[in-house]
């Protein structure tokens, strides 16, 4: 049962990752644009490891298909780095499992799979939880916060790439999808960089930021990188549905660091939101976790 380990050791990452990339965005490169550009350049590094460590594999046909997923994957930070530099960890962190959502629309229309009753609940469920998440109050009315579009769009390349690479895992190993999708994240990082502003935000970002910042986003983009590899052994060893499932458990892993980090560095890390807040934005979090194994 060591996929259940992985299942969630995955999301244990990724909630690390999303305050980092909080903190790095807000307070060190200040912005969104370049951050891409890192992910593109770490992920193809450890690819070509993976990919040498899988004793170069020929995947053929299916190597196209997992590099264009990877290409999708790609157009999905640009859309997270934007929500992430206006959104807190928390929110993004539960925002992400609407990916499921959108995996599982994709997976009818592409690949046919059937909606049972218990399916639709979840779907209600999640959209549900994820819109009540967003709302916030201004000028006495609710509005959609600022973060929730691009999460939206993030999530719906997330689970494009997802229900492309999907099929693969059926008679690959994890290790050479996960070069190939790599591949395919640089290949995206090359066409973002063909932006003149994505360029240029990139070249301030390294003029100003300290060899310390640059080191802590690339070991930040490491991290990212060693969480999805978690995922992918997760769902390389055991049922994909449920590995997925469990990563809803993400939301509350980001909670939590929200507070262990508040109390450790209290002078680079804001204090979570506290009392009724906190405790709706739990409830919502529980519906997130029950509509994503609803899905599953």
């Amino acid at each position: 049962m060591s996929w259940i380990l992985y299942g969630v050791a995955s999301p244990a990452v990724f909630a690390a990752v999303n305050h980092l990339d909080a903190h790095i965005v807000n307070k060190q490169v200040k912005g969104p644009e370049a951050m891409p550009l890192y992910t593109a350049i770490v992920v193809f590094v450890l690819s070509v490891v993976a990919f040498l460590a899988a004793g170069l594999p020929n995947l053929g046909l299916s190597g196209l298909v997992i590099t264009l997923s990877g290409f999708i994957l790609m157009m999905a930070y640009v859309f997270y780095f934007r929500a992430i530099a206006v959104g807190d960890a928390a929110f993004v962190a539960a925002m992400i499992q609407v990916s499921a959502l959108f995996t599982l629309v994709l997976s009818v229309v592409f690949l046919h799979e059937r909606l049972s009753a218990s399916r639709w609940v979840g779907f209600f469920l999640i959209m549900g939880a994820a819109i009540a998440l967003s709302l916030k109050s201004v000028d006495g009315k609710l509005r959609l916060g600022k973060a929730f579009w691009p999460m939206m769009m993030a999530n719906l390349c997330w689970a494009a790439a997802a229900v492309l690479v999907k099929q693969a895992f059926a008679t690959r190993t994890f290790l050479p999808i996960l070069a190939y999708e790599g591949f395919g994240v640089a290949l995206g990082g090359v066409a973002i960089a063909s932006s003149r502003s994505v360029r240029q935000a990139f070249r301030t970002s390294i003029r100003e930021s300290g060899r310390r910042v640059i080191l802590l986003v690339f070991a930040n983009e490491g991290l990212s990188f060693l969480g999805k590899a978690l995922f992918f052994l997760g769902i390389s060893l055991g049922p994909v549905a449920i590995v997925s499932a469990l990563g809803g458990v993400q939301p509350f892993f980001s909670i939590g660091y929200g507070y262990v980090l508040a109390f450790l560095l209290p002078q680079v890390f804001p204090r979570p939101e506290g009392g009724r807040d906190l405790l709706q934005r739990l409830l919502l979090s529980g519906l997130l976790v029950a509509g994503i194994w609803l899905c599953r």
